[in-house]
């Protein structure tokens, strides 16, 4: 306790000596000697305090400004893609519609046709007519070569389809029955496809004519032959 009252007495009277020394300085010593005081205070205060808070509201600053921007460039890019993604989509969108519009003028051309063309289930019937119309010719052989899906509306077997359905029929006799039978075929009201003729001699003057024949046909059904 001694002491410390002892060093109490001495930074008291070292503070008395200055205070004496102070007050004996000239009044423009005491201004230059406190303003040379309060830069010193603020020497101190800027550096302990002032410059690590500015330099770090600085830092903050710097990155909030590198956070907005980027997040700037975020929302560009993402306006950028929804455009792209509108476009392409818009795009998507004209293209099914005219891939659309000429599956369905191909369609309504396709049946057109397919108009002209003698039934599936007149087929059979309408070739035994004209074999009986033509004298001179023998029946060999009729078959049915199925049907074949041509054309749809929108999906399989959907109300609009097409079917291709053929026949082949095998007839001999004289050239001349045979052509005459050829001919009749093709000036019919109503026509058929010509899949393919084949022309064979087997004994002289018989020929045989092999053909095969193919309509268009909204009708699933073939009749069996």
């Amino acid at each position: 306790m001694r002491a410390t009252a002892l060093r109490f007495d001495q930074v008291r009277a070292s503070v008395s000596r200055l205070r004496q020394a102070f007050d004996a300085r000239e009044r423009r010593e005491r201004l230059l000697l406190i303003g040379a005081a309060v830069a010193v205070v603020w020497m101190l205060t800027y550096s302990l305090w002032l410059r690590p808070a500015f330099e770090g509201w600085t830092a903050a600053r710097a990155r909030q400004s590198a956070a907005a921007a980027t997040l700037q460039r975020l929302d560009d890019e993402v306006a950028r893609r929804s455009i792209e993604t509108r476009n392409a989509e818009q795009q998507l969108r004209i293209e099914v519609a005219q891939w659309r519009e000429r599956v369905d003028r191909s369609n309504a051309a396709l049946h057109a046709f397919g108009a002209t063309l003698v039934s599936a289930h007149q087929m059979v019937p309408m070739l035994d007519r004209l074999l009986g119309q033509t004298g001179g010719l023998r029946l060999r052989s009729m078959q049915s070569l199925g049907r074949t899906e041509v054309g749809a509306a929108a999906a399989p077997n959907a109300a609009g389809a097409l079917y291709r359905h053929g026949v082949e029929v095998a007839v001999e006799g004289g050239y001349a029955d045979v052509l005459a039978y050829v001919r009749a075929i093709e000036t019919m009201p109503q026509h058929v496809l010509w899949g393919g003729m084949q022309l064979k001699v087997e004994e002289h003057p018989k020929v045989v004519v092999t053909l095969r024949l193919y309509t268009l046909s909204p009708d699933r059904n073939w009749l069996e032959i």
